[in-house]
């Protein structure tokens, strides 16, 4: 490294020298780079070229019209470890911002002493001052590339967000799931435990045979045997609840104890994403600040292997007599000014653009994959939403035609003109109409949920 310095007041000549001593030097682009907008990823019949006209809305869990949901998810993202960490990680990238930005501003310094020797005092007061000139970019590049961490930070705090909510609307659904089963098989019970009497009163009167009498409490049997099952799916799904929402279980219970049936969206989606509102994607965003920080460090290590140039002037007081320190008489002044450039040091500037490269590298692989993942999610679960609306009306209807059959064959059983085999099958149809229909409808909602994470909320 070589070092100039004077501890006089230069003359702007040897200024003017010195700075001169660089021209010709190109240094590093010191532009923000754009995150890649057309991309063969993005070509896909589910995602819209046309422009977004108003941004993501967050709060996409409002969209299913229940409170009891709103409340929960409202709870977690007050109270979760996630959401805490993600914000202290902003914290950490805003402070580091600023320790970034203060790379381009003066630093001013000031000391004092006073000390007595062989019956003499001394007194003294300075104050120092010094500034790098920042001719290639280097801190300036460091200041925006801090910035970019902080809105990547920002993006992953959204994106913690819209985690923790899908994953409250999933258990919540599955709670009401699990709740409507419980209900359907109480109701189904109860009908087994009708048939059950029915065909006693016909074993005594002597018109069914002991067969039949042992299929109908069989058949009782089976359901009771379902109910503990579905309790305790009802159980972990409210333990579930209660740790995304940092809450005891018995004071969230109340809540939860009445079944609302499965909540559904109250309003009907569009065919497609626009690609706009698919790039506000949290992780997404993310993916992109990354990017863009990584390639400006790329330019900051190339700026480094640069001469750097740098300011100082310092202002010294010092006298006998504490009274006489601030006469102008006792002021030193000085003024300095540096240049530093590297010589020789065995290649670690060059290697380290070659890190900063290799970074960038890997950060343009990341933008590709989310970008990828974010495309995958939107397109499965159109996939799904479309299989299943096209499947619910056929569900409705077979439920239907299940439980007209069942009465048509219980009517011809009473009149002795079926056997219980056959009203035995009519229930298990009803029962398994029943179950099909439920399970289309929480995955319709969980679909939905999973559409509004693949996009990071409404639009």
């Amino acid at each position: 490294m070589y070092t100039a310095s004077t501890g006089k007041l230069l003359p702007a000549l040897g200024i003017s020298l010195m700075l001169g001593a660089c021209t010709g030097l190109s240094g590093p682009d010191t532009q923000t780079p754009a995150v890649p907008q057309d991309n063969p990823s993005l070509q896909n019949p589910r995602i819209s070229p046309a422009a977004q006209r108003q941004p993501v809305r967050a709060g996409w869990w409002q969209q299913f019209g229940d409170a009891t949901l709103t409340g929960l998810v409202d709870q977690a993202l007050k109270a979760h470890p996630d959401i805490s960490s993600a914000r202290a990680s902003l914290q950490a990238a805003r402070a580091q911002g600023v320790i970034a930005d203060a790379g381009l501003l003066p630093s001013l310094s000031g000391s004092g002493s006073a000390r007595r020797s062989s019956g003499s005092n001394s007194f003294s007061a300075g104050m120092d001052a010094s500034w790098e000139l920042d001719f290639f970019g280097a801190n300036r590049l460091a200041s925006r590339s801090a910035a970019l961490d902080v809105g990547s930070a920002e993006a992953g705090l959204e994106d913690a967000k819209a985690s923790l909510a899908a994953e409250v609307a999933r258990n919540y659904v599955n709670l009401r799931l699990s709740q409507a089963r419980l209900a359907n098989a109480h109701q189904n019970l109860e009908s087994r435990q009708q048939s059950r009497q029915l065909v006693d009163m016909r074993y005594q009167a002597g018109l069914v045979s002991q067969l039949d009498v042992e299929q109908a409490r069989l058949s009782v049997n089976q359901i009771q045997a379902q109910i503990p099952a579905l309790d305790a799916g009802i159980t972990q799904s409210r333990q579930a609840l209660a740790t995304l929402t940092v809450q005891p279980v018995a004071s969230l219970a109340p809540r939860l104890q009445q079944s609302r049936g499965i909540p559904a969206p109250r309003r009907t989606l569009a065919e497609q994403v626009p690609a706009d509102a698919l790039r506000q994607r949290p992780d997404l965003r993310a993916a992109g600040y990354r990017l863009q920080s990584a390639a400006l460090r790329v330019q900051e290590a190339k700026a480094n292997q640069y001469p750097s140039f740098r300011l100082g002037g310092a202002l010294n007081l010092s006298s006998a007599k504490l009274s006489d320190l601030v006469d102008t008489g006792n002021l030193a002044r000085s003024l300095l000014a540096s240049i530093s450039a590297p010589l020789f040091d065995g290649g670690q500037l060059k290697q380290q653009v070659l890190i900063r490269d290799a970074s960038y590298q890997q950060a343009l692989a990341g933008y590709q994959k989310a970008l990828l993942q974010a495309v995958q999610d939107v397109a499965d679960s159109f996939a799904s939403l479309e299989s299943l609306r096209r499947q619910r009306p056929l569900l409705v209807e077979n439920l239907k035609l299940a439980r007209s059959t069942e009465r048509l064959i219980q009517l011809n059983y009473q009149a002795g003109r079926d056997n219980y085999q056959s009203v035995l099958d009519a229930q298990r149809s009803v029962t398994s109409a029943q179950e099909s229909l439920l399970a289309a409808q929480a995955d319709e909602s969980l679909a939905m949920i999973s559409l509004y994470r693949a996009v990071g909320g409404a639009w």
